[in-house]
């Protein structure tokens, strides 16, 4: 039972204040930019982890060998490894550096190099006029040579004779590099071997360049997959495949005899979890054991709460003594080391005590034992809870692998038996005291008046024979116009569904759930209901205790969040396709203006201008979707909300039908908010036609305006509202009323109840969105055939107003050259035309890739830059900080089809000194720019 700590196992610090696991993942997200899943099975030990990133620095990071040479010797060497993790990363890390799907398809499958052929490679490098050689030039000759030699030296049967040669050539500080590296990554094979399970799918290099290399190159899938059997077979000779041949043959036999060895496990734990006594499963576990290993005793050691422990019971043969009850406390285990190993899953098999390498002590106590061989596993539950042994008593034994996998396999079912006990006997102590309480019921019945939950009593047919001040309280009905009542008929109106729970509560003794009640006065309340069935001296069923909790405040929060949520997810969906949308509108506008300015053909003209009206009305609705779903920022300036009232007010006076009254009432003193006006007209302009319409016989429109300050307990009443000043805008009508069906669904985008061509369905999706984007909410009260009541809150602010006077004039440039990213071709050929118009020259990119290129080689000419944020390959925000990185002093117009606050808010974080919503007019173009320029 004692063990011996192996001191070449103890972990030394490497340091001496050692550092947290957080520590040191923050230090390789820092260098690598994320966090690896090569490094997870070590992030519980930190120092584990601390030698493995300190390995990766030294060898792999600060290696000054050259990076593309690096990521292609680590590639073709990760063939030789049982678990493609590293292979796969690496060939994604060379998609970054240049390297074709092809190229990298062409390297893995190219056959390791033998004897003859690094003759030729090492022959061509002394050749090389520097001596020691200048490491190459990225895919040269040169470098092919390099890379395959030092595959041939990596490689277990290389000749040292080849390995000095490649020293001379490289020189020692040259060679020692490469050395370390290659050390490297042989261990990461062992440590990517012990740790399969972890998942190259979870790698930032795989997620951003695996799907594009299988794109590019297909038979990449297929490599990957069967890359073990190809490497095989060239490593082999045809005796090596006969040999493995034999050797899969040994193995299906093994397997066959492990099938039938864990079938026969499977009946015996299917024995042992028969029982739910404690006593039982334990005897018949060490019954079993010993017939199925053929040993002298079986026994399983407890654990006391110190760590000591005795034998709780034993099977035992003949003529090997009987250690039943003895006590033995193991210092081993004393130890939480000691504990946390077998915890883990730790075992001891002892051939025989004569030759096993035992401290002396240990040898003594299995002596007084009478153990010759040991066999010793964890039974873990909850932690460990005991030892499951097997002795020889008489001779030595050898213990097999099988028979110690299959002996694990059968503790831990000893340990879910023993947890099924545990539970058994838990609920029985349950049961008990529950009877012990139901007696205590009606004792207790006057203190249930203090309980702020309604609980009453009532006979098994029903009838109401206790009556609590909360019930009282809840349900309107005093105690003696309640007592003597039918509960069913008196509260709840579902009837089936009570007859399902008195039967539950019969046969079970109690049930949970949500039940709907009516008050005296004919209201909905919905109650959480727990009903618990009450029995008599003799145990028989006598009534039943209901306890009620009030929850119909929670279940009204609970559905306006869920309205709120679909909502969200809409808008998100919604917004989406305005991007794209932006992009098809704005060559047409920008077209329709030039071709304004060079067609003078009357009738032509007429229909260039309809065309860039239609344009702009596209992108208004557009611009609609964007409101309703992230949020656009429109031009918002300190704003008194009466002027938009009394505008309002006389349009309707003068479009509205006659037999529609109009009646208005604004505060005197209403507070101003920071809104945009174009968008708060529109709102209320939704809100007054929407009336109109519901008014088809007339009736009157109401328009209030005041100030309201919400507190605490409001805003707890509705999710979207927060503590502070508000002004409520108001407007009701008289008309037919609102469903509650179409109450939760009426701010969907394009959901209507009008005819086909009479509403978009983007009317009140729109006045929720621009109310959202401003800080505000929207609540609706409505009845069938009582009208509908809107009510807007926005938040209040101090100031005064303001008013911005638009500037039309188009300036022009001075000759300047500016470079259009977009991977549009329309836009980028049409901005192209609109620039040189307005007097600049033009570069045009594709993508981020391109326009680095192109502004590094035009670096000096280059003005500005106008880059769209949403592109493929590479986004406009990488691109962007990677033209900063070539000058900090770049000017950048950023644009995007998606003009959302947090698009903004990212284009502005990394530099862009403007920003244009697509689609966008050559004026607006041709202003921001010159802006900036004279920036």
């Amino acid at each position: 039972m004692s063990q011996v700590f192996n001191k070449e196992q103890q972990i030394n610090p490497a340091m001496t204040k050692p550092r947290t696991s957080e520590q040191i993942k923050a230090e390789i997200e820092l260098k690598f930019g994320f966090v690896p899943p090569f490094f997870a099975p070590a992030e519980k030990n930190p120092q584990i982890l601390e030698n493995l990133w300190q390995q990766t620095l030294s060898a792999y990071i600060n290696n000054p060998l050259p990076v593309l040479f690096k990521e292609k010797l680590s590639a073709y060497l990760s063939r030789f490894c049982a678990v493609s993790y590293c292979m796969i990363c690496h060939s994604c890390t060379l998609r970054p550096l240049g390297m074709m799907a092809s190229d990298v398809l062409e390297l893995l499958e190219a056959p390791a190099p033998n004897s003859t052929d690094i003759k030729k490679h090492l022959s061509f490098l002394a050749a090389q006029s520097a001596d020691p050689i200048v490491w190459p030039e990225p895919n040269s000759q040169l470098e092919g040579s390099l890379l395959y030699c030092s595959i041939f030296i990596a490689l277990p049967d290389s000749d040292e004779h080849y390995r000095q040669e490649l020293r001379r050539i490289l020189g020692s500080v040259n060679y020692q590099h490469l050395i370390a590296f290659i050390a490297y990554i042989k261990t990461c094979h062992v440590w990517m071997e012990a740790h399969p399970e972890v998942p190259y799918e979870a790698d930032k290099r795989v997620i951003d360049n695996f799907g594009a290399l299988l794109e590019d190159e297909p038979s990449l899938a297929d490599f990957f997959c069967n890359y073990r059997e190809r490497v095989k077979r060239e490593c082999q000779t045809r005796a090596e495949q006969l040999a493995e041949l034999a050797e899969r043959r040994r193995t299906e036999v093994t397997l066959r005899q492990q099938a039938s060895r864990e079938r026969l496990v499977a009946l015996m734990a299917q024995r042992i979890r028969q029982s739910l006594n404690l006593e039982e499963i334990l005897s018949t576990t060490v019954s079993e054991v010993r017939q199925f290993l053929q040993t002298e005793r079986v026994f399983i050691y407890r654990f006391e709460p110190d760590w000591s422990g005795y034998v709780a019971v034993e099977s035992v043969a003949s003529g090997c003594s009987s250690i039943l009850g003895t006590k033995i406390k193991d210092s081993f285990f004393g130890e939480p080391l000691g504990r946390t190993l077998y915890q883990q899953g730790r075992f001891l098999a002892i051939e025989d005590i004569d030759t096993a390498e035992l401290s002396k002590c240990h040898v003594d106590l299995l002596a007084r034992l009478q153990i010759r061989a040991n066999l010793v596993v964890p039974i873990v539950q909850s932690g460990l809870w005991g030892l499951l042994v097997a002795n020889h008593c008489s001779s030595p034994r050898q213990w097999q692998q099988l028979e110690i996998d299959l002996l694990q396999q059968l503790a831990t079912q000893v340990a879910i038996a023993i947890q099924q006990s545990t539970l058994f006997e838990q609920v029985n102590t349950e049961l008990t005291e529950r009877k012990k309480s139901e007696e205590k019921i009606r004792e207790q019945a006057a203190l249930l008046n203090v309980a702020s939950d309604a609980i009453n009593v009532q006979t098994l047919d029903n009838q109401i024979i206790f009556w609590n001040e909360s019930a009282e309280r809840i349900y309107g009905w005093k105690q003696d116009e309640a007592l003597g009542q039918n509960a069913n008929q008196l509260l709840y109106q579902e009837v089936p569904q009570l007859d399902q729970v008195q039967q539950v509560v019969q046969s079970s003794g109690f049930w949970e759930g949500e039940l709907r009640c009516f008050n005296k006065f004919g209201n909905l309340i919905i109650v959480s209901s727990r009903w618990t069935l009450v029995r008599n001296e003799q145990g028989q069923p006598k009534s039943f205790l209901v306890v009620n909790t009030d929850i119909t405040e929670k279940k009204q929060l609970e559905a306006q969040l869920f309205r709120s949520q679909r909502l969200e997810s809409i808008g998100t969906l919604a917004s989406g396709i305005a991007h794209d949308l932006n992009n098809a509108l704005g060559p047409i506008l920008m077209i329709a203006e030039l071709l304004q300015e060079k067609i003078t053909d009357v009738n032509s003209q007429q229909l260039l201008t309809e065309l860039e009206a239609s344009a702009k009305r596209g992108a208004s609705l557009v611009k609609q979707v964007l409101s309703f779903g992230r949020g656009i920022e429109g031009k918002r300036t300190i704003l008194q909300v009466r002027h938009l009232l009394l505008e309002i007010q006389q349009i309707a006076k003068q479009t509205f039908p006659k037999s529609i009254k109009i009646y208005t009432d604004i505060s005197p003193n209403l507070w101003t908010v920071c809104a945009d006006a174009t968008q708060l007209h529109q709102v209320l302009m939704n809100l007054v036609v929407n009336a109109r319409d519901a008014m088809l016989h007339g009736g009157t429109l109401s328009i209030y305006a005041e100030n309201l300050y919400i507190d605490q307990q409001y805003a707890q009443m509705n999710v979207e509202a927060k503590v502070g000043n508000y002004i409520m805008l108001t407007v009701s009508d008289t008309g037919v009323g609102i469903s509650n069906e179409i109450l939760q669904r009426m701010f969907e985008p394009f959901f209507t109840t009008k005819e086909v061509g009479k509403g978009t369905g983007l009317g009140l999706s729109t006045v929720i969105g621009i109310i959202k984007n401003h800080g505000g909410f929207v609540n609706v009260y409505s009845e069938v055939g009582l009208g509908a009541q809107f009510k807007v809150y926005l938040p209040a602010v101090e100031g005064a107003m303001s008013q911005q006077i638009e500037d039309l004039e188009q300036p022009k440039g001075d000759g300047q050259l500016v470079l259009v990213v977009d991977d549009e071709v329309s836009i980028r050929e049409i901005t192209q035309i609109s620039l040189e118009m307005g007097n600049y020259k033009v570069l045009t990119a594709s993508d981020g890739i391109e326009a680095i290129a192109l502004y590094a080689q035009h670096k000096a000419e280059i003005s500005a830059v106008l880059m769209d944020m949403m592109m493929p390959e590479m986004d406009g925000l990488t691109t962007i900080r990677t033209l900063q990185k070539i000058n900090s002093q770049v000017k950048i117009i950023a644009t995007s089809g998606l003009a959302s606050t947090e698009r903004m808010a990212e284009a502005a974080s990394v530099g862009a000194k403007a920003f244009l919503s697509k689609p966008y007019t050559a004026i607006e173009l041709l202003k921001t720019l010159s802006s900036i320029l004279k920036l």
